[in-house]
Protein backbone atom coordinates (compact mmCIF):
# COMPACT_ATOMS: atom_id res chain seq x y z
CA UNK A 1 0.00 0.00 0.00
CA UNK A 2 1.56 3.71 -1.01
CA UNK A 3 0.22 6.94 -0.99
CA UNK A 4 -1.47 7.73 -3.62
CA UNK A 5 0.16 10.70 -4.68
CA UNK A 6 3.50 9.95 -3.83
CA UNK A 7 5.37 7.50 -5.95
CA UNK A 8 8.82 6.07 -5.63
CA UNK A 9 10.34 8.12 -8.20
CA UNK A 10 9.14 11.17 -6.70
CA UNK A 11 10.67 10.07 -3.23
CA UNK A 12 13.93 9.26 -5.42
CA UNK A 13 13.87 12.83 -6.84
CA UNK A 14 13.09 14.70 -3.68
CA UNK A 15 15.91 12.54 -1.78
CA UNK A 16 18.57 13.72 -4.65
CA UNK A 17 16.85 17.79 -3.75
CA UNK A 18 17.50 17.50 -0.41
CA UNK A 19 20.44 16.08 -0.09
CA UNK A 20 21.85 18.57 -2.33
CA UNK A 21 20.05 21.57 -0.02
CA UNK A 22 21.54 20.00 3.12
CA UNK A 23 25.27 19.43 2.12
CA UNK A 24 27.94 20.78 3.84
CA UNK A 25 31.29 19.27 5.46
CA UNK A 26 29.45 18.59 8.32
CA UNK A 27 26.47 16.44 7.21
CA UNK A 28 27.45 12.48 7.73
CA UNK A 29 23.57 10.95 6.33
CA UNK A 30 20.45 11.46 5.52
CA UNK A 31 18.18 8.82 6.42
CA UNK A 32 14.31 8.38 6.01
CA UNK A 33 12.46 5.90 8.05
CA UNK A 34 8.70 5.16 8.93
CA UNK A 35 5.92 4.64 6.55
CA UNK A 36 7.36 5.96 3.57
CA UNK A 37 10.68 3.37 3.91
CA UNK A 38 8.22 0.51 4.32
CA UNK A 39 6.52 1.14 1.36
CA UNK A 40 2.90 2.07 2.76
CA UNK A 41 2.24 5.79 3.23
CA UNK A 42 -0.75 6.57 3.74
CA UNK A 43 -2.30 10.31 2.62
CA UNK A 44 -1.70 11.37 6.38
CA UNK A 45 1.52 10.24 6.58
CA UNK A 46 4.64 12.34 7.69
CA UNK A 47 8.05 11.76 5.76
CA UNK A 48 9.98 11.21 8.62
CA UNK A 49 13.84 12.43 8.25
CA UNK A 50 16.85 11.51 10.55
CA UNK A 51 19.69 14.32 9.42
CA UNK A 52 23.15 12.87 11.08
CA UNK A 53 26.48 15.70 11.97
CA UNK A 54 29.48 15.22 13.05
CA UNK A 55 28.92 18.96 14.82
CA UNK A 56 26.78 20.20 17.07
CA UNK A 57 24.14 23.57 16.32
CA UNK A 58 23.88 23.23 12.89
CA UNK A 59 21.81 25.70 11.21
CA UNK A 60 19.13 23.59 9.41
CA UNK A 61 18.82 25.33 5.88
CA UNK A 62 14.91 25.73 4.38
CA UNK A 63 14.01 22.41 2.67
CA UNK A 64 12.26 22.08 0.01
CA UNK A 65 8.75 21.27 -0.12
CA UNK A 66 6.96 18.30 -1.16
CA UNK A 67 3.40 19.09 -2.40
CA UNK A 68 0.79 17.10 0.32
CA UNK A 69 3.37 15.90 2.44
CA UNK A 70 4.58 17.08 5.84
CA UNK A 71 7.87 16.63 6.95
CA UNK A 72 8.80 15.34 10.47
CA UNK A 73 12.81 16.10 10.23
CA UNK A 74 15.49 15.62 12.90
CA UNK A 75 19.17 17.13 12.98
CA UNK A 76 21.01 14.91 15.42
CA UNK A 77 24.73 15.05 16.11
CA UNK A 78 26.06 11.78 16.07
CA UNK A 79 27.93 11.70 19.34
CA UNK A 80 24.95 12.80 21.11
CA UNK A 81 22.52 10.07 19.27
CA UNK A 82 25.41 7.06 20.25
CA UNK A 83 24.81 8.26 24.36
CA UNK A 84 20.94 8.17 23.84
CA UNK A 85 20.00 5.54 21.61
CA UNK A 86 18.44 2.58 23.09
CA UNK A 87 15.68 0.06 23.16
CA UNK A 88 12.78 2.06 22.60
CA UNK A 89 10.30 2.39 19.21
CA UNK A 90 11.77 5.68 18.13
CA UNK A 91 15.87 4.13 18.18
CA UNK A 92 14.71 0.14 16.88
CA UNK A 93 11.81 0.98 14.49
CA UNK A 94 14.63 2.43 12.46
CA UNK A 95 17.14 -0.64 12.56
CA UNK A 96 14.40 -1.98 9.97
CA UNK A 97 12.49 0.63 8.53
CA UNK A 98 15.17 3.13 6.90
CA UNK A 99 16.14 4.42 3.20
CA UNK A 100 19.57 5.63 3.46
CA UNK A 101 19.65 8.68 0.91
CA UNK A 102 22.91 9.85 1.98
CA UNK A 103 26.01 8.86 4.04
CA UNK A 104 26.37 6.65 6.82
CA UNK A 105 23.40 5.56 8.82
CA UNK A 106 24.43 5.15 12.82
CA UNK A 107 21.34 3.14 13.55
CA UNK A 108 22.56 -0.02 15.34
CA UNK A 109 19.65 -2.94 16.64
CA UNK A 110 20.05 -2.84 20.07
CA UNK A 111 20.26 -6.48 22.40
CA UNK A 112 16.96 -7.80 22.73
CA UNK A 113 16.88 -7.29 26.59
CA UNK A 114 16.96 -3.52 25.24
CA UNK A 115 14.26 -3.85 22.79
CA UNK A 116 12.16 -5.91 25.67
CA UNK A 117 12.24 -3.30 28.05
CA UNK A 118 11.40 -0.84 25.75
CA UNK A 119 8.45 -2.42 24.22
CA UNK A 120 7.38 -2.77 28.10
CA UNK A 121 7.80 0.94 28.68
CA UNK A 122 5.76 1.51 25.23
CA UNK A 123 2.75 -0.50 26.50
CA UNK A 124 2.94 1.07 29.90
CA UNK A 125 2.36 4.40 27.79
CA UNK A 126 -0.14 3.59 26.04
CA UNK A 127 -2.02 1.96 29.18
CA UNK A 128 -1.79 5.72 30.68
CA UNK A 129 -2.81 7.61 27.70
CA UNK A 130 -5.92 5.04 27.35
CA UNK A 131 -7.04 5.41 30.70
CA UNK A 132 -6.31 9.15 30.77
CA UNK A 133 -9.47 11.81 31.04
CA UNK A 134 -9.52 13.17 28.03
CA UNK A 135 -12.20 13.78 25.16
CA UNK A 136 -9.65 13.09 22.23
CA UNK A 137 -7.21 10.66 22.16
CA UNK A 138 -4.67 10.08 19.13
CA UNK A 139 -5.86 6.42 17.97
CA UNK A 140 -3.29 6.14 14.91
CA UNK A 141 -0.99 6.70 17.19
CA UNK A 142 -1.58 4.25 19.57
CA UNK A 143 -2.40 1.66 16.81
CA UNK A 144 1.05 2.64 15.06
CA UNK A 145 2.97 1.66 18.50
CA UNK A 146 1.00 -1.87 18.39
CA UNK A 147 2.07 -2.24 14.85
CA UNK A 148 5.59 -1.93 16.33
CA UNK A 149 5.11 -3.96 19.03
CA UNK A 150 3.20 -6.56 16.46
CA UNK A 151 6.34 -7.08 14.06
CA UNK A 152 8.89 -6.84 17.24
CA UNK A 153 6.98 -9.89 18.37
CA UNK A 154 7.46 -11.42 15.11
CA UNK A 155 11.36 -10.70 14.95
CA UNK A 156 11.69 -12.28 18.52
CA UNK A 157 10.05 -15.64 17.30
CA UNK A 158 11.62 -15.76 13.69
CA UNK A 159 14.49 -13.03 13.38
CA UNK A 160 12.26 -12.01 10.15
CA UNK A 161 10.28 -7.59 10.86
CA UNK A 162 7.53 -7.74 8.51
CA UNK A 163 7.47 -4.71 7.03
CA UNK A 164 3.86 -4.61 4.92
CA UNK A 165 0.70 -4.79 6.84
CA UNK A 166 -0.33 -7.56 4.32
CA UNK A 167 2.85 -9.46 5.80
CA UNK A 168 2.03 -8.63 9.13
CA UNK A 169 -1.88 -9.40 8.80
CA UNK A 170 -1.31 -12.72 7.38
CA UNK A 171 1.14 -14.08 10.14
CA UNK A 172 -1.72 -12.91 13.00
CA UNK A 173 -3.58 -15.68 14.50
CA UNK A 174 -5.54 -13.87 16.94
CA UNK A 175 -8.85 -12.17 16.13
CA UNK A 176 -8.07 -9.22 17.78
CA UNK A 177 -4.83 -8.59 16.57
CA UNK A 178 -6.35 -9.21 12.78
CA UNK A 179 -8.57 -6.99 13.58
CA UNK A 180 -6.46 -4.01 14.90
CA UNK A 181 -3.97 -4.56 11.89
CA UNK A 182 -7.06 -4.03 9.93
CA UNK A 183 -8.24 -0.68 11.83
CA UNK A 184 -4.77 0.51 11.42
CA UNK A 185 -4.91 -0.14 7.96
CA UNK A 186 -8.20 2.10 7.49
CA UNK A 187 -6.58 4.79 9.42
CA UNK A 188 -3.53 5.08 7.31
CA UNK A 189 -6.26 5.83 4.28
CA UNK A 190 -8.80 7.83 6.40
CA UNK A 191 -11.48 5.06 5.80
CA UNK A 192 -12.34 4.10 9.46
CA UNK A 193 -15.96 3.18 10.39
CA UNK A 194 -15.52 2.03 13.56
CA UNK A 195 -16.24 3.62 16.87
CA UNK A 196 -13.87 4.71 19.20
CA UNK A 197 -14.82 2.96 22.28
CA UNK A 198 -14.64 -0.67 20.10
CA UNK A 199 -11.23 0.73 19.12
CA UNK A 200 -10.16 1.49 22.44
CA UNK A 201 -11.79 -1.47 23.82
CA UNK A 202 -9.51 -3.31 21.36
CA UNK A 203 -6.31 -1.55 21.94
CA UNK A 204 -7.00 -2.24 25.75
CA UNK A 205 -7.13 -5.74 25.38
CA UNK A 206 -4.07 -6.25 23.12
CA UNK A 207 -2.18 -4.31 25.74
CA UNK A 208 -3.54 -6.28 28.90
CA UNK A 209 -2.78 -9.32 27.42
CA UNK A 210 0.79 -8.36 26.42
CA UNK A 211 1.45 -6.61 29.95
CA UNK A 212 0.15 -10.50 31.44
CA UNK A 213 2.55 -12.34 29.02
CA UNK A 214 5.31 -10.12 30.32
CA UNK A 215 4.23 -10.61 33.85
CA UNK A 216 4.12 -14.11 33.84
CA UNK A 217 7.75 -14.95 32.00
CA UNK A 218 9.07 -12.67 34.67
CA UNK A 219 7.49 -14.61 37.17
CA UNK A 220 9.35 -17.70 35.76
CA UNK A 221 12.43 -16.42 35.28
CA UNK A 222 12.69 -15.47 38.50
Amino acid sequence: MRHALITPLMIEKYAKRLVDRLKNPFLKGVVITGSFARGEAGPHSDLDIWCFYNEDHINLPSLPELTGISLDVREVCLRDFNEVADGSKEYVAPCFEQLKIYGETPFVLPSRNEIKSGVITLLLSIDTRLNQFVSTINLYELLNDLMYILRIERFFATSQYPLTLSELYSIQYEENDRFLVELYSSYLFGQNTQKEDEIRLAVNRFVQNRLSRNLLMKRESD
